[in-house]
């Protein structure tokens, strides 16, 4: 996970914060990272440890950074690198976020599977009459779909998409996030961002119903509403498309979006800041991209 990523301020307390003496060894353990509470923090420090390192560089060489977007808990990040929220108060979010979530899938379990060869059409008519809904949209054939666990619900739904030949992979998650099994959640957290101090973006962002966030009352909307309500990932790819980029970096670790991206919108460019073994390998990238 982004080799290039050394020690500064956030990085130094992310081992303390999450009860370990490494970060990195303990991902070495499956299931220690794929704990809620354990991601939501990691992906959030590490994402914006790495976009502090990134945007400071493409600042001094006068490149423009034109839009920014953040999937699932992505989006904490990307709101702010648009200057919404510090980026301390990002990872206290996520934190929170994390326990809200966990809290709701207590009465409930659930989880998430990827479904993908099947038109999003076709699984939303399986998902008709059950618990069961589309929680990611990542385009045309490729949805997560999210609900309660056992053989009435997500273990049934994925049965029947697959004699429909669609794939189905079970997500490592322990909740169903972007669901209504997480109302509870939502509520919390809208609770919780009601009293933090959100400013208006200073880049253009948007929320994961593609929408274009303007205020701060809007960031605090969208942050919450998304626990809850499914990701519209391939509108928002949709909308910086539409803002003419010249290339568009992941930020964090995997190349998943980068791969997404370049399914949905393959001639423009895309990457993952973990595709690099060096900082200067990332910005010598966008500036051979850059017109």
């Amino acid at each position: 996970m982004l080799p290039w990523l050394g020690d500064d301020a956030s990085m130094a307390t992310l081992s303390s914060r999450l009860g370990v003496p490494d970060w990195r060894e303990a991902l070495a353990d499956p299931g220690w990272a794929r704990t809620n509470a354990h991601a939501q923090v990691l992906i959030t420090t590490t994402g914006l440890a790495a976009w502090s390192r990134i945007a400071s560089r493409l600042t001094s060489a006068s490149i423009e950074i034109i839009g920014v977007a953040g999937y699932s808990v992505g989006e904490l990040a990307a709101s702010a690198a648009a200057g919404v929220i510090d980026a301390e108060h990002a990872i206290r979010l996520a934190a929170q976020r994390a326990s809200f979530m966990d809290e709701a899938s207590r009465s409930l379990a659930g989880g998430l599977c990827g479904v993908t060869g099947l038109a999003a059409t076709e699984v939303e008519a399986v998902l008709l009459g059950t618990p069961v809904s589309i929680a990611i949209r990542n385009g045309d054939d490729s949805v997560v779909i999210g609900g309660p666990l056992g053989e009435d619900a997500l273990d049934a739904v994925e049965a029947t998409l697959a004699a429909r030949g669609a794939r189905c992979t079970r997500l490592a998650v322990s909740v169903a996030s972007h669901t209504p099994l997480m109302r509870s959640a939502a509520e919390a957290f809208s609770l919780a961002l009601s009293t933090s101090d959100l400013r208006a973006p200073m880049l253009a962002l948007f929320d994961s119903d593609a929408n274009r966030v303007w205020t701060a009352d809007q960031a605090r909307a969208g942050l919450a509403r998304q626990i809850d309500h499914t990701v519209r990932w391939d509108e928002v790819m949709d909308q910086l498309a539409a803002r003419g980029p010249s290339c568009v970096l992941e930020i964090g670790g995997g190349q998943a979006l980068a791969r997404l991206w370049q399914q949905r919108h393959p001639s423009i460019p895309a990457r993952s800041a973990d595709e690099f073994r060096t900082l200067d390998g990332v910005l010598a990238w966008i500036e051979r991209s850059a017109p």
